[in-house]
């Protein structure tokens, strides 16, 4: 998986884009994304349920780039990024601190359920976008227990998954195959359940076209 997300960096910083054999690139997926600016639709942004605060200690899980593109400076809030890729991370860890070294806390690499360089209660808010329908839904539960014992108690989750009920699901699954990453399709209400059998609560929740938002707190 890592492979596949520092190629993404790669075609961010210049390099040649990805290259689909002719039945993925006739697909309508693909098509709207080239034309109709679907990418911009298929999600929300996470800070539209539940945005950064000034000065919380905020821990954005599969972080990618997202310092840089994300408006931390009007936040304010302090970064704190988790990554499996190790070549983002180095290129995260080179630039982040010239762009605002007040806010940018740490860069680390590691899986979403390896947790253990950070103190208990530490964070304000957790985000776990951009990763979690590659998993089987089962790992959200490593997740979620190392998320309880960094989070304070009253501290938000922000998750994103996909919804296989969508009409875009299985052709963007085949070109995620395709890029090397395949998405497992979970029902919403598998992960609804989940969530609430881990002992959360989910406040508020939004969708895109092909994907859904959960805004989540552990239930007192």
């Amino acid at each position: 998986m890592a492979a596949r997300f520092n190629r993404e960096l790669e075609i961010q910083l210049g390099q040649p884009a990805w290259q689909l054999p002719p039945d993925l690139e006739q697909l309508p997926f693909w098509q709207a994304q080239q034309r109709d600016h679907l990418q911009e639709r298929l999600g929300i942004p996470f800070w539209q349920l539940r945005a950064p605060k000034k000065r919380e200690a905020c821990l954005d899980l599969g972080c990618g780039v997202s310092f840089l593109t994300y408006p931390w400076n009007d936040w304010q809030a302090y970064f704190y990024g988790h990554e499996l890729s190790g070549e983002i991370v180095r290129f995260i860890r080179s630039r982040a601190p010239q762009l605002n070294s007040k806010l940018f806390k740490s860069m680390q690499q590691g899986s979403a359920h390896h947790l253990e360089n950070y103190e208990s209660e530490q964070f304000d808010l957790a985000i776990a976008t951009g990763f979690l329908y590659y998993y089987p839904i089962e790992y959200f539960d490593a997740v979620w227990a190392e998320l309880m014992r960094v989070l304070r108690p009253a501290a938000p989750v922000i998750i994103e998954v996909v919804n296989p009920d969508s009409v875009w699901a299985e052709q963007w699954g085949l070109i995620e195959l395709f890029k090397g990453t395949e998405p497992i399709f979970t029902p919403l209400t598998e992960w609804e359940r989940r969530i609430a059998a881990l002992g959360g609560k989910i406040q508020k929740q939004a969708s895109g076209e092909l994907f859904t938002t959960y805004w989540i707190q552990r239930r007192p």
